[in-house]
C-alpha cells in the first residue's frame, strides 16, 4: 500500500478517481469536497497539491495541468468502483498530445 492509499482511506473530503505512475513520481487524480462535486485536484501521494492551484473545475482542467507539467504521456490507472473518470482523462490527455 502506498502512503496515498492510506491518505485517501481516512479521508472525507477527497474521492480519488486516477493513478498517474510518472518515472519517479505518483500522482492522483481527486474528486474534492461531496460526492456528487465536479471539483478536481491532483495530489501527491501525501495529500499535497502537485502544484500550487486551486481546485479545478472539471476533468479538462485537469488534463490540461497534467498537460502543461508532462504528464500527457502518462495513462491514467482508474481507481475505485467508477471507471469513468480515468477512462475520461486518459481520453482528454490523449486528444491534447
Amino acid at each position: 500500500m502506498t502512503s496515498g492509499e492510506a491518505f485517501f482511506r481516512g479521508s472525507q473530503v477527497y474521492d480519488p478517481v486516477a493513478l498517474l505512475r510518472g518515472d519517479d513520481e505518483i500522482l492522483y487524480i481527486a474528486r474534492v469536497g461531496m460526492k456528487a462535486s465536479q471539483r478536481f485536484m491532483i495530489l501527491t501521494p501525501t495529500g499535497e497539491p502537485a502544484w500550487p492551484h486551486e481546485p479545478l473545475g472539471s476533468l479538462s482542467d485537469a488534463a490540461w495541468a497534467l498537460q502543461a507539467h508532462g504528464w500527457h504521456a502518462v495513462t491514467p490507472e482508474p481507481i475505485g468502483p467508477n471507471e469513468r473518470p480515468a477512462k475520461t482523462l486518459a481520453r482528454l490527455l490523449t486528444e491534447r498530445a
